[in-house]
């Protein structure tokens, strides 16, 4: 009996260990890219849409099947060790490469059916771009749209994303990188509101409002007036959110006086803009890898994005401010209005 235990043990003692390949599972892997570019198992997490012990458990096992640590756990996230360091620049040319297979694959498809996928900052995405979708389905009725808001502005360009819509003008490696609208910002009220607390004179008074404050406007910082952002930023706002749509139902509702892109005075009847001039002007690209464009059904939506943001059609989209004044409600581009209740 003896004897067989310890041919078993020399027998394992002796086997080969599998090479690293072999152990790591691709699956795991991608979970391990996710946290070491997250910086945390709550943003791995949020990202993969598993339960953050999900996570945990999966980069442990990968950890213990590899016999290396990847990354150091701790109060403020995670960091990646030196061995998870160099293991990540191999995953992520793997994660590139799948994506390039999958991107060949699809180029093949010409014709104008499947899947394709919009990432955009929440506000353009539900205000603008989705009133429009039904036109767009009517002639192209086998594509597939998923629109994802995420919340503004953190929509980086990801392999499951086809294009993006977005303020940050980074290159991402070979993706193209194209100016679509320029966004002008200005403070908004609606009628009601003014009705009841009267019209702002200047700058000035305009910190002595209510104000409802979007937390999430980050980007190109220096295309805002100086002192429209002082008065944005450091008045007493009485409503925050990182949401566009509670934003917009909190004026609506005359809760006060907020900073929207001039375009929503093209379908948002009830709201004033008080000024002259917009407070900022940011730009607002458009994203895509060059394959992508050769695909049908992508090439449909990107061309149609380029239409319903052309400023040819939408003077507010242009370089060159528009008063909304100058422009009268859209037909067709969803109209919305709240009353406040008595």
């Amino acid at each position: 009996m003896s004897g067989v235990s310890m041919g078993a043990d020399k027998k394992a003692d002796t086997a080969p260990m599998l090479p690293a390949s072999a152990r790591a599972d691709w699956a795991d892997l991608r979970v391990f890219l996710h946290v070491a570019e997250g910086g945390s198992i709550s943003a791995a997490a949020k990202t993969l849409q598993m339960s953050q012990p999900t996570v945990s458990q999966r980069l442990r096992d990968l950890e213990l099947r590899l016999n290396t640590q990847l990354v150091a756990r701790g109060p403020q996230g995670v960091v990646v060790t030196e061995a998870g360091a160099r293991i990540r620049d191999h995953v992520a040319a793997m994660q590139r490469s799948a994506a390039q297979i999958d991107r060949l694959l699809r180029e093949y498809d010409e014709r104008p059916e499947g899947r394709v996928k919009i990432a955009a900052p929440d506000g353009i995405g539900s205000f603008w771009i989705a009133p429009r979708i039904g036109d767009f389905l009517r002639t192209n009725p086998g594509i597939t749209l998923s629109l994802d808001g995420g919340f503004w502005p953190d929509n980086p360009v990801t392999d499951e994303i086809d294009i993006s819509i977005q303020y940050d003008a980074r290159k991402f490696g070979e993706h193209v990188v194209e100016p679509l609208a320029t966004i002008h910002y200005a403070p908004f009220a609606a009628e009601s509101y003014l009705r009841t607390y009267g019209v702002p004179k200047s700058q000035a008074e305009l910190v002595a409002h209510r104000t409802i404050h979007h937390s999430a406007v980050q980007l190109q910082k220096e295309t805002w007036d100086p002192k429209a952002e002082a008065v944005r930023t450091l008045s007493a706002y009485n409503v925050e959110t990182n949401c566009s749509a509670t934003l917009m139902m909190a004026l609506l509702a005359g809760s006060g006086i907020a900073f929207l892109p001039t375009c929503a005075a093209a379908f948002i009847p009830g709201i004033v803009m008080l000024g002259e001039q917009p407070a900022a002007s940011p730009r607002l690209y458009l994203v895509y890898d060059p394959n992508v464009a050769r695909i049908a059904r992508a090439r449909a939506v990107l061309d149609w994005l380029k239409e319903i943001f052309s400023s040819s059609l939408h003077p507010w989209f242009g370089e060159e401010f528009v008063h909304p004044r100058e422009f009268a409600l859209t037909p067709g581009a969803g109209r919305l209005s709240y009353e406040a209740p008595a």
